[in-house]
């Protein structure tokens, strides 16, 4: 999807602020280096436009059962990423979301963020500081974090200066994402390390976001080498806590990239715990693309997998943008698509609105206009929060007479 950067920031250099903000509460984590990993910078590495040959797969466990509802959430990257928020306002932010009936809060886990520097001697050294300023706020509103691990830290892209480009090294991002599963998962050693809060640990994990958009992954999207990175992260995290979900990224073309994605790891097969897509477009459309996502799955043997609709959404300004509606019509889009979604029987695990704010200062910047909340959280609810909270109620009710029919197979 060509809208896929104006929909979501880097956030790198507010990520810089907002460690510098919290840095007196920074922890050190140190792992081992794993030594299983790609050439250094200057020696060849697999193309990211034509599938590679396979590496030897790491071992994998079969794929987890589905698990047993649909949650229901909503982003929330913008609190965190742009760092422009106070701890008072960030809490009246978070707390006005938990108040729609939301569950779940989407946003980064940002690799780049937490090791900014090479591993020394073998040894990785973790700052927790972002990670834990997220994982303490949304535990205090009793949100579950759905993380994104994204993106490729300083020292290991693949194409230097651009986060954007796969890890030169997988399984250096795996061991972050093994770290981040034993630090907030369940039992995970910031929950002991802060028993004034009540856990509310991770249970799902995405691999990267959006890994067939060329705008993120860069020079372009790599089928095999997206596989490669997915199935070592999994392997990895499985390690540490074998109950976690570990997805598959926001797919924008499931039905493209997941047989691609087959075809050249066939082990990824019986080896997924969730599949997650981004199907933005009318009500209309966001229930033709699940239902299209459902159909690849059932035709690759994977009819099992669960999906989470982890994006949708619309934009109200400028007119004209992708995925731009009037903010009436939104409004209603975001009632019928929660409904929809939450009637729908079609193996979804959850639905999560992108995005809850947004800063509403520049009327030709699209991604200044996606969020439903006031930005200054002065104004209390809004239309389309009030919106959102009644398409979540409606998702937890009975089925409606006119209620969207199962998805086939």
């Amino acid at each position: 999807m060509d809208d896929g950067q104006r929909r979501r920031l880097r956030g790198a250099l507010a990520v810089g602020a907002l460690a510098l903000v919290v840095a007196a509460a920074a922890v050190d984590l140190v792992v081992l280096a794993s030594s299983n990993s790609r050439p250094p910078p200057g020696a060849p590495i697999a193309g990211t436009t034509a599938t590679a040959a396979a590496p030897p797969p790491p071992a994998q466990q079969p794929g987890l059962p589905a698990p047993a509802a649909e949650v229901f959430g909503v982003s929330v990257n913008r609190l965190f990423n742009d760092a422009s928020y106070t701890p008072a306002q960030l809490s009246a932010q978070l707390a006005s979301v938990r108040a729609t009936g939301a569950t779940v809060a989407r946003t980064d886990a940002l690799w780049e963020a937490t090791e900014p520097l090479a591993p020394v001697d073998g040894h990785h050294h973790y700052n927790w500081a972002f990670d834990d300023a997220i994982a303490r706020a949304l535990a205090e509103h009793d949100l579950t974090w759905l993380p994104i691990i994204d993106y490729t830290a300083p020292y290991n892209q693949s194409i230097p200066g651009q986060d954007h480009s796969p890890p030169l090294s997988d399984v250096d991002y795996a061991d972050y994402a093994a770290a981040f599963a034993g630090r907030y998962g369940p039992g995970g050693s910031f929950w002991s390390a802060n028993p004034d809060l009540t856990p509310r640990p991770v249970t799902a994990m995405e691999i990267w976001n959006e890994p067939d958009n060329a705008q993120f992954w860069l020079p372009g999207p790599d089928p095999g080498a997206y596989a490669d990175l997915y199935l070592t992260a999994r392997a990895a995290i499985q390690r540490v806590d074998p109950s976690m979900r570990v997805l598959i990224g926001g797919l924008v073309d499931p039905a493209t990239f997941l047989p691609a994605m087959v075809r050249a790891r066939p082990l990824i097969r019986g080896h997924v715990d969730g599949v997650a897509i981004h199907p933005y477009g009318s009500p209309g459309v966001v229930l033709a693309k699940v239902r299209a996502a459902r159909a690849t799955l059932v035709s690759l043997g994977m009819g099992s997998v669960p999906l989470y609709v982890t994006e949708f959404g619309w934009t109200v300004s400028p007119p004209g943008a992708p995925d731009y509606a009037p903010s009436t019509v939104r409004d209603g889009y975001i009632t019928q698509t929660l409904d929809d979604l939450g009637h729908l029987s079609c193996g979804l695990a959850a639905a999560v609105l992108y995005t809850w704010v947004t800063p509403e200062v520049d009327p030709r910047n699209a991604q200044d206009w996606y969020g439903i909340a006031d930005p200054s959280g002065a104004g209390g609810p809004t239309p389309a929060t009030r919106a959102f909270a009644a398409g979540l109620e409606a998702a937890a009710g009975p089925p409606p007479a006119d209620a969207p029919a199962p998805c086939p197979g």
